[in-house]
């Protein structure tokens, strides 16, 4: 079993058919994986419960993982790889993908194919994950499509001319190849964890409960929620082709990546929260590694950039009017 993106399959044109049946049992194993584990994650974590409590160990290691992965899918898998928001030596570059890779949401390379076709087709026919696009009959199904059922289509068609840089990258090759490795890597982490300080196995595996299955829950409806209720729910600062939306409460869960309207108006910009009050935790960590001299090329919009995509305050108002999750006050 091939645990990796299967780029070689990926065929172009009259190849496409026979890349799509060759990489099937890949992609229905990962898939099927991605989705069910968050569900299986919480029912054995709330079981637990009954039989022993979490305690400091556990909720302390549940939320360090959860920011190693976390981080390593914002700023790693997305900022980095996807949109080369920034670059950095093969330490930090290699640290962040690995990151990433333990947040079990699939190979690099599969998962910036995937988000980068997302981008060239946003809410029209053909983004993998849209609510609105597609044809799904109501804004419910929308939702349910772009929050989860997307995953257990196939891949979008032709994805190989839309990863050819990270294709030829030896460093990028390497930890998609052993993908399984990472995640497996994240999952003895919080067992080794919670053995070592108290000292049974018993005790590791209830901090693994924590740090992994439910840690992987967590941060999974964290990244879908980017996908279906910031394309829904929110309100608006600056112009984009498509429903993005900006939502305060994903954001706090998705580490940032909640400020999806920024994103999809500047989507190359290492920062998300463009307002003072727009939050952006991944920046911050950006922000000090380029302080550091970790990362160089950072990438953000000129205030030029940012007068010519904002929209009209009274524009912002009228929409946000509408039934929203959550809203805040727009940009100057």
């Amino acid at each position: 079993m091939n645990f990796s993106t299967p780029y070689d399959k990926w065929g172009e044109h009259a190849q496409e058919t026979a890349a799509h049946f060759a990489s099937t049992r890949f992609q229905t194993v990962m898939m099927w994986s991605t989705v069910l584990l968050p569900f299986i994650g919480l029912a054995i974590g709330f079981a637990w419960l009954f039989h022993q409590p979490a305690g400091w160990v556990d909720f302390f290691t549940c939320v360090f993982m959860y920011a190693i992965a976390g981080f390593g899918i914002t700023i790693g898998y997305h900022r980095m790889a996807t949109h080369r928001a920034f670059t950095g030596n093969p330490i930090v570059r290699g640290f962040w993908m690995i990151a990433g890779s333990t947040g079990f949401q699939g190979p690099i390379i599969s998962w910036v194919g995937v988000h980068r076709r997302h981008h060239q087709r946003s809410d029209q026919d053909g983004d993998p994950h849209s609510p609105h696009a597609n044809h799904h009959g109501s804004t419910l199904k929308g939702l349910w499509h772009a929050h989860t059922a997307w995953l257990l289509r196939p891949e979008p068609e032709n994805l190989r001319r839309s990863v050819k840089d990270l294709a030829v990258d030896p460093l990028t090759r390497f930890v998609d190849r052993s993908y399984l490795l990472w995640v497996v890597l994240g999952a003895l982490l919080p067992f080794t964890i919670g053995w070592l300080i108290k000292g049974t196995i018993a005790g590791g595996l209830a901090t693994l409960v924590w740090g992994f299955f439910v840690r992987i829950a967590v941060m999974q409806h964290a990244t879908w929620s980017v996908n279906s209720i910031c394309h829904v729910f929110g309100y608006r600062s600056y112009r984009a082709s498509d429903e993005s939306r900006n939502n305060p409460i994903v954001a706090l869960f998705s580490l940032g990546e909640g400020w999806h309207n920024n994103h999809h108006a500047f989507p190359t910009s290492a920062r998300h929260g463009l307002a003072w009050y727009e939050v952006d935790v991944s920046w911050i960590v950006i922000w000090c590694m380029r302080k550091l001299r970790l990362v160089r090329d950072v990438r953000v919009p000129t205030e030029l950039d940012l007068a010519t995509r904002r929209m009209d305050t009274a524009a912002v108002i009228a929409e946000t009017s509408e039934p929203i999750l959550a809203s805040a006050k727009p940009a100057a």
